[in-house]
């Protein structure tokens, strides 16, 4: 079984709850969003060569990898980073859900944890591998966003998604509004109100401009009223100038 790969490295996890730790990051290449706020636009798309860092949160050196890459592949280009944490990102990973459970599969006995990046559309595909999961990221994308309406597939996912440890993070970019915050709000309370919130402001990325942080204070204030936690966190990495 092979995948299509556009990063593999270690790092600092920079968002959610295990910001600060350690992981090793499998970044997927292919998504089925287009996200306005995108900052990993190269990983959207297959590509013929996959980026393998081999020293931690420094893109030098570099090594280029021919994609697909095998799962026996991947244990050995890990083999060497200090982390047992992986975390499955993208682009997409459950686009390769049978892949994610496979590898997770030979890894699992290693020791190895794993963490699901995902953006929560993709609620059939997560059963084919949440068994496998250690804990789940949903990013719940607002339609000022993407240009599309994902409540009813967010709902979905979250359901599923609540099996395992996990929270929703929210990306508030200047576009973003109360209005629909408070549905993507409602939507979490009434499946769980102890689901862990993350609101994420956007850091400025081509023509995405930052929220004002009375606007997301605003917002966590809304949250507040309807869950029982709700935390602003910016994307560490960026700040400390790691990949």
């Amino acid at each position: 079984m092979r995948a299509n790969f556009s990063e593999i490295m270690e790092s600092i996890q920079g968002e959610g709850l295990l910001v600060g730790t350690r992981q090793i990051f499998l970044r997927f290449a292919g998504c089925n969003l287009r996200c306005s706020y995108c900052d990993t636009a190269w990983s959207l798309s297959e590509t013929a060569e996959c980026r393998f860092y081999p020293k931690t949160g420094n893109r030098n050196p570099i090594q280029y990898i021919k994609n697909p890459i095998g799962i026996m592949q991947v244990a050995e280009l890990i083999k060497n980073f200090s982390s047992l944490w992986i975390s499955f990102t993208g682009g997409e990973p459950l686009l390769c859900a049978d892949y994610i459970r496979e590898l997770a599969l030979i890894l699992r006995p290693k020791g190895y944890k794993f963490l699901l990046e995902s953006n929560g559309t993709l609620c059939e595909q997560l059963a084919v591998c949440i068994s496998y999961l250690d804990m789940i990221s949903m990013d719940f994308k607002l339609p000022s966003a993407t240009g599309r309406n994902l409540w009813e597939e967010h709902r979905c996912f979250l359901l599923r998604a609540r099996e395992k440890p996990g929270y929703v993070k929210i990306v508030i970019t200047a576009k973003s509004s109360c209005q629909e915050l408070d549905r993507a709000v409602g939507i979490i309370n009434g499946i769980d109100k102890s689901i862990p919130l993350i609101l994420q402001p956007a850091a400025p990325y081509g023509s995405v401009h930052a929220p004002l942080m009375e606007d997301v204070l605003k917002m966590q204030e809304i949250a507040m009223k309807s869950l029982d936690d709700v935390r602003v966190i910016p994307q560490v990495h960026r700040l400390i100038n790691l990949i």
